[in-house]
Parts: structure tokens; sequence; C-alpha cells
């Protein structure tokens, strides 16, 4: 048996990029994605993952219980998002002089969503978020007082299980000694698509 490493622990996070997606995907064809670009740099990131469960009852006991991931409901909080990316992110029309309306028939793209978490041992988990959708975000403003306080907006997104594949997001970790680096070096320059070759856990 190979000998297990010890993993680092959770520290920091690194920039989002953002891929929009040019061509839906649909049960035969799957979805085309632009060059991946910096979103913003980030000051939390927080990905909770949604259940679709079912239960079968029989003979008094339960015969069979499942739960699968369904979704991820992912809040970020960037520290700037630059006015012309967040017009591209949220959809937002724009008028001849270049000022962004925020509209009631406006559509946000389907975007992949990327990031990096730090570890202390010095690598990196690597997240792909392959299809989802952020909304307006709550703005805050505090009037100037005796201390600097600097407002960061959170947006929130819904990202959904790709229709082609049925994949929602894809982890590597940057320590895996037969691919890390190669990842680590290619994983923001576009969005990685499994292997056709997948398996399933222990």
């Amino acid at each position: 048996m190979p000998e297990v490493k010890p993993e680092g622990y959770y520290y920091g996070v690194l920039d989002l990029y953002i891929a929009k997606m040019t061509e839906e995907d649909t049960a035969a064809k799957a979805p085309v994605y632009a060059d991946p670009k910096v979103l913003a740099k980030t000051i939390e990131v927080t990905v909770t993952p949604n259940y679709k469960e079912g239960k079968v009852y029989a003979s008094n006991v339960t015969t069979r219980s499942e739960k699968r991931i369904d979704t991820y409901t992912v809040s970020i909080n960037p520290d700037k998002i630059p006015y012309a990316i967040r017009q591209e992110l949220l959809g937002r029309k724009l008028d001849k002089n270049g000022v962004q309306v925020v509209h009631g028939t406006q559509t946000a793209p389907y975007v992949a969503l990327m990031f990096a978490m730090t570890l202390d041992d010095d690598t990196q988990e690597l997240w792909c978020l392959y299809k989802g959708k952020f909304a307006e975000s709550a703005q805050t403003a505090h009037t100037d007082a005796d201390t600097i306080q600097y407002q960061h907006p959170t947006f929130e997104g819904t990202f959904v299980r790709r229709a082609n594949d049925n994949a929602l997001a894809a982890i590597a970790n940057s320590a895996d000694e037969e691919n890390g680096a190669k990842l680590l070096e290619s994983w923001f320059t576009k969005v990685y698509e499994p292997d056709s070759a997948i398996s399933g856990g222990a």
C-alpha cells in the first residue's frame, strides 16, 4: 500500500476567474467556453452543495435512501469587480452612452467559475464550477468617519449540472505527484474538461 502523505490545512484563496459559456450544452453536445479571465481578487468564497433526496419504506423499514448532489450555491465576496466585467457577469443592458441599465428582462449568462484554495503546505486545491449564473447583489455604503470602512458586495450564484455529462464541478490538488504540476500550470488558461475514463471512488 502506498504511503499516505499528510495534507495541509486551508488558509487562503486566490483570484477568481470566469469563462463565459458561448454555446450552451445540450444532451448531445458539450458546451463551448470563452477563454477564462480574472473576475476579481477574492476575500471569501463559500460553496454550498444542495441535494435531492428520496427514501423508500417497505415492511416497516427503510429499504432505500438516496442523497445526491444537485446544485451548488456559490457566494463570492470579491475585493472589487471591474465595471465592465460586472456588466458582462450580470447581463446588464448598455445604453448608447455606455451606462449600465439594470433591466427587468436582463438575463445573466452562464459562466464557469475557477479559483484556488491555498493550503499551508504550499499546495493548492483547484476548483472549476462548470455552469452557473450570478444575480445582482445588495449594495451598502457607509458615511465617511474617523476610520476607513471599505465595502465589498457579496454576489450569489447557482451552479447546475451540465446536460451533456451531468458534471457540476472539477476539483484537483496540486500536491498530486502525477498530475498536480500540469494541472496547476493550465487550470486558469481554459476550462478543465473531465477525462472520458471517469472511475468511481472506493
